[in-house]
């Protein structure tokens, strides 16, 4: 049996785990998940369901600097699972060309048998203008190697800029297919019909540009036990992300506990912030990703 490998790509904020809590429940067979995180705590993994493997990979990028993680959390998981699908969840920073290379190279050793089948990029459509500007490399990257991409938070944008976003994307990428719609008005099953148009596409990773490592481009912050917080405390927090004075915060997420013995979760962009309750007690912790962060101060607003 040979393991179908699907990468969900996309860069910070763009919607990956809430993309795969959707997608997830209308695989058949026997699915494995791995997740990869920047920070050195793990958000994601506690936001999807724990029915099958989760692998979770910590405090770097799978493509680069936790590569030898990578391999070994897939051999890991062909060995010892024997899983129909792999679903790979990259970090937002991650280059996605060099991680399809990272599964190549697996394949090549021929001691495992996995098949890349669908590379999906989610694009956040109403950030794709600054991300592009200021992060080019890192950010084509990930479009230029989809078979497939989605949008998010479209929304937020006139029809005429909506219209220009996906004509650049489609410069990036003339061969991809691109939902034109915001992709969580689908249904899952309905995901699941798009992404099989992507069946039988060759996989050639495009070499990237100019991307150096992440790690030498974004700063990050973890916070394993952030303190309790008032609802008022935590508007204050999420307000005060948005800020400048300590460093450029381009993403921010996580669980924490509420005075009132309530779990939620945050995520924050610079163009989204919005919070939930959770259904369930989950442990806080908190990831921040960002540039030239003044980590001593962003950790005072958590309690640390």
């Amino acid at each position: 049996m040979t393991t179908q490998i699907s990468i969900v790509s996309g860069f910070l904020g763009a919607g990956k785990t809430s993309f795969l809590k959707k997608l997830l429940p209308n695989l058949e067979g026997k699915i494995a998940l791995i997740e990869n995180e920047f920070g050195e705590v793990g958000v994601d993994g506690d936001l999807l369901p724990r029915e099958f493997p989760v692998k979770e990979i910590y405090a770097g990028c799978i493509c680069c600097s936790v590569v030898q993680d990578f391999e070994k959390a897939i051999r890991e998981l062909v060995l010892g699972y024997h899983p129909q699908h792999i679903l790979i969840e990259p970090s937002g920073v991650g280059s996605l060309s060099d991680i399809i290379k990272v599964c190549q190279g697996i394949r090549q050793t021929g001691d495992l048998a996995i098949q890349i089948k669908h590379l999906v990029t989610i694009v956040d459509a109403a950030a794709f203008e600054d991300y592009s500007e200021n992060f080019g490399s890192f950010y084509s990257d990930q479009i230029a190697n989809a078979h497939i991409i989605f949008l998010s938070h479209m929304n937020q944008m006139e029809q005429q800029e909506l219209e220009k976003v996906i004509a650049r994307i489609s410069t990036i990428n003339p061969a991809a297919f691109i939902v034109k719609e915001d992709w969580y008005s689908h249904a899952g099953e309905e995901l699941m019909e798009i992404l099989h148009t992507a069946d039988g596409f060759g996989i050639d990773a495009k070499e990237r540009m100019n991307v150096m490592p992440a790690a030498k481009v974004f700063d990050s912050l973890s916070i394993a036990k952030p303190k309790v917080f008032s609802e008022a405390e935590l508007e204050k927090v999420l307000a005060a992300l948005s800020g400048k004075e300590h460093g450029c915060i381009l993403r921010a997420k996580g669980i924490l506990e509420l005075d009132t013995q309530h779990s939620i979760l945050f995520n924050f962009t610079p163009q989204h912030c919005r919070w939930e309750y959770l259904a369930e007690e989950k442990a806080a912790k908190v990831v921040v990703i960002g540039t030239d962060l003044n980590k001593e101060a962003i950790a005072e607003w958590f309690g640390k």
